[in-house]
């Protein structure tokens, strides 16, 4: 029998600490689970006999601009983390395990820290909250609603689920906006090499044959020529509005004025509010699961939540929830979908908010996939015809043109 020292959070939150007598390390931590306290830290004086469990390597010193820390980073530690501590090992234990499955520079030195701090009896939730160049901020108060109930690898888990659906939802949002934009672009490009460059020679070899030209063809070449003559002029317009964008979207009121104009454009603004929507159901659902209550849930999920817009509504939400507002009434705003508010209700009557949202987030992120498919489906063939229809009005101009000048301009 090895004596074993330990730290561990009771139910209340309190730090407790002490010795017991068992075979081993896994042993002694699942005695302390028996005895529902979460273990921080387990020492004696010999060597780790959890097989994997290695001893922590040298402080390193961090280099942020090296393997930055992505979601799915943070995913695969909450997982690997909640899988250990759910075995029976420490916190300790775990992040030194996870310092050398780590392909991260980044997320390696942070577990370094987090372990040594550990060690000297801070929580686990105190170190993460240090830790803002890796998790985000509301990770550090999920974490501390863990400890103090004691479920801290549920926790992870939930933690580990939220951050594959942000993920999933901001690409669902980027295949929407992006291939309509890349096909835009290349429709672009067709119409300058059009005007710039096939346009002008046509009109050379025209003019050199002192034919009257055909409408259509002296439609062509008057837009050509005018937009070469203004092409300067019509450059640095472009560029101006470019910038006043930029400036714009830099401030608060024009980031707000621009999000809102976004959710009110066709197709395009149901698709953004369907992927937001799915994002704020589903962090109000974790969060509430987590034990935090429901104003700081609509707070975080604010912080959250891309669109400003939708943000603002939140804000003001949670502000009517301190005047004593339900949820429902106070998401019952415009450019919220009824729906949610709706839902709120049926979640506020029936006890489950966290489920109800839950529920919600999946419908959005159907919908979302929906709409990304359905604009997939019809951009592709408008695309199609618009540069088609820029390339077969050429074409049509230059043959009516050819034919008049092999009939003599008859």
């Amino acid at each position: 029998m090895a004596t074993f020292a330990y730290t561990a959070l009771d139910s209340t939150g309190r730090e407790r600490k002490g010795t017991l007598e068992a075979d081993s390390r896994r042993t002694a931590a699942q005695k302390l689970r028996t005895q529902g306290v979460f273990t921080i830290s387990l020492e004696d004086n010999a060597a780790s006999d959890v097989p994997g469990i290695v001893a922590p390597p040298k402080r390193r010193v961090q280099l942020p601009f090296i393997g930055k820390v992505g979601p799915r980073d943070r995913v695969f530690l909450y997982r690997q983390l909640a899988l250990m501590l759910a075995g029976g090992h420490t916190v300790v234990q775990a992040l030194d395990a996870l310092q050398h499955l780590s392909g991260k520079a980044q997320l390696r030195d942070a577990m370094t820290r987090m372990s040594a701090r550990i060690r000297d009896g801070e929580a686990l939730s105190v170190t993460i909250k240090d830790e803002t160049v890796v998790f985000p901020s509301v990770v550090a108060q999920i974490i501390e609603t863990g400890e103090r109930s004691g479920s801290l690898d549920p926790i992870l888990n939930r933690l580990a689920d939220d951050e594959e659906r942000q993920v999933a939802v901001k690409q669902r949002l980027t295949t929407a906006l992006a291939y309509p934009s890349l096909v835009f672009l290349a429709a672009v490009a067709v119409s300058i090499a059009l005007v710039g460059w096939v346009i002008p020679r046509f009109a050379l070899f025209l003019t050199a044959r002192d034919v009257q030209l055909p409408p259509i063809t002296q439609f062509l070449l008057d837009v050509s020529a005018w937009l070469t003559d203004n092409a300067a002029v019509l450059a640095i317009s472009l560029l101006a509005a470019l910038a006043g964008l930029v400036l714009l979207q830099a401030t608060a009121s024009g980031r707000l004025a621009l999000d809102r104009l976004l959710l009110r454009i066709p197709i395009v603004g149901p698709t953004i509010a369907s992927g937001n929507l799915a994002q704020l159901s589903w962090s109000l659902s974790m969060q509430l699961r987590s034990g935090l209550t429901l104003l700081d849930s609509l707070r975080i999920s604010r912080g959250a939540t891309p669109n400003s817009a939708i943000a603002a509504i939140l804000d003001d939400a949670a502000d009517q929830l301190l005047d004593g507002q339900p949820l429902s009434r106070a998401l019952n705003q415009p450019l919220m979908p009824t729906l949610v508010a709706h839902m709120a209700s049926v979640g506020e009557r029936s006890g489950e908010l966290d489920h109800v949202m839950d529920m919600l987030g999946n419908y959005y992120q159907k919908d979302l996939e929906t709409r990304v498919d359905t604009m997939a489906t019809w951009v592709e063939p408008a695309m199609i015809l618009v540069v088609g229809g820029m390339v077969g009005l050429v074409y049509l101009a230059f043959f009516q043109a050819a034919l008049r000048v092999s009939t003599g301009g008859i």
